[in-house]
């Protein structure tokens, strides 16, 4: 009998505590404030969809450590892996009119694998994390790139592959005939209003720009090196860039002409605002494909298409975490609710923040956290 009314509450529960449904505690704002400057995590960011609207977001400290400059809504933060939701709504429009099949292979619509097994791996196996790639690849400087090749039977288990999603950005160039920021702008940011966000930092938006820091509260240096250095070589705008133009750009740079130092970069790239990613996440988890799980990974944990599956408390949540150097970031959702909330900031120790706003947001612990 108290299991069944566990069960009936947990089903009931909304998305979000009820405490935090119109705004987040103040009382609780103030004590995560003064715990991040024990983390160090200089500034965040918090925002909340309901009813596939914006409800509210909530900026706290400072875009760099040692400025009184604040966080706000429309500071502009690296989403880190984030960017991966992005592409595969790119996708998803690309799908809807009929210029791309989830289900045909990579080398039918861009022949640049060599491996037998990696031949056979799907669209759909790359936006569920199982085509058996590896995160990224390395190399040495002045030694040739290994091989794109699967770590096991594409579609047979899971392994989170930025390169898989590397190689769908060439694809998606491809089948739209456009610089891969050019058509996520025509099909992401502009329809959705994203007015401010991009996928090459642009140095001009400097004084609008959360900073990032290590684990010390330090800013990190270099991190704008590559997006500076990319800007000030192109002859064409960053935007119609394709996969030839900016892998040239890093081969000109001296390193590796490998995915993970390029950008554009379809799985870690975008710089986005809170009132921009909002208005995203709005639009992204209008649709309920996303969670239909493709892949398991335990009891708890699967991926669906261009997003991860978590089932707790009665709830079946899509979410994604994002790790770029000195960005800690997250977002968990609800599609069938509408609802989501996210957590933008600019510090490594970040996730000890998400963690804990997400804990008491949602008013039960995730496996996700404890997976990651």
């Amino acid at each position: 009998m108290h299991r069944r009314l566990f069960l009936q509450q947990a089903f009931a529960a909304g998305f979000l505590a009820r405490e935090w449904r119109t705004a987040p505690p103040q009382a609780y704002l103030a004590e995560l404030r003064s715990m991040m400057t024990a983390a160090p995590v200089p500034g965040a960011v918090i925002g909340a969809i309901h009813d596939f609207k914006v409800s509210w977001i909530a900026p706290l400290g400072v875009k760099a450590a040692g400025s009184p400059d604040p966080v706000t809504a429309s500071t502009l933060f690296q989403a880190a892996s984030l960017t991966k939701q992005v592409t595969a709504y790119a996708a998803f429009s690309l799908r809807g009119e009929g210029k791309l099949d989830f289900d045909r292979t990579l080398v039918s619509y861009v022949d640049d694998l060599r491996d037998a097994q990696a031949r056979t791996v799907t669209v759909r196996q790359v936006l569920s994390h199982c085509s058996g790639f590896p995160n990224w690849r390395f190399a040495e400087r002045g030694k040739p790139a290994p091989d794109l090749v699967p770590a096991f039977a594409p579609g047979s288990r899971y392994q989170y592959s930025g390169e898989g999603y590397f190689y769908l950005q060439r694809i998606l160039e491809r089948v739209s005939d456009a610089g891969f920021g050019e058509l996520v702008r025509d099909r992401v940011f502009a329809p959705l209003g994203m007015s401010s966000s991009t996928l090459v930092w642009d140095p001009a938006t400097l004084p609008r720009t959360a900073l990032p820091h290590d684990r010390r509260g330090e800013i990190r240096k270099g991190w704008d090196g590559a997006a500076r250095g990319l800007r000030a070589d192109s002859t064409k705008s960053v935007e119609q860039l394709r996969y030839d133009g900016y892998a040239e750009a890093v081969r000109k740079s001296g390193d590796p002409a490998l995915p993970n130092w390029m950008i554009p970069n379809g799985a870690a790239s975008l710089v986005t605002s809170a009132e921009d990613y909002a208005k995203f996440a709005a639009a992204a988890i209008r649709n309920r494909e996303i969670a239909q799980q493709q892949i398991r990974i335990n009891e708890f944990l699967g991926w669906g298409l261009g997003w991860a599956v978590e089932r707790a408390a009665g709830h079946t949540y899509v979410w994604q975490w994002g790790d770029n150097p000195g960005f800690k970031n997250f977002v968990l959702a609800e599609p069938s609710a509408g609802s989501a909330i996210f957590v933008f900031t600019n510090g490594d120790s970040g996730a000890r923040v998400y963690d804990r706003v997400l804990t008491h947001a949602t008013g039960h612990d995730h496996p996700a956290l404890f997976w990651l």
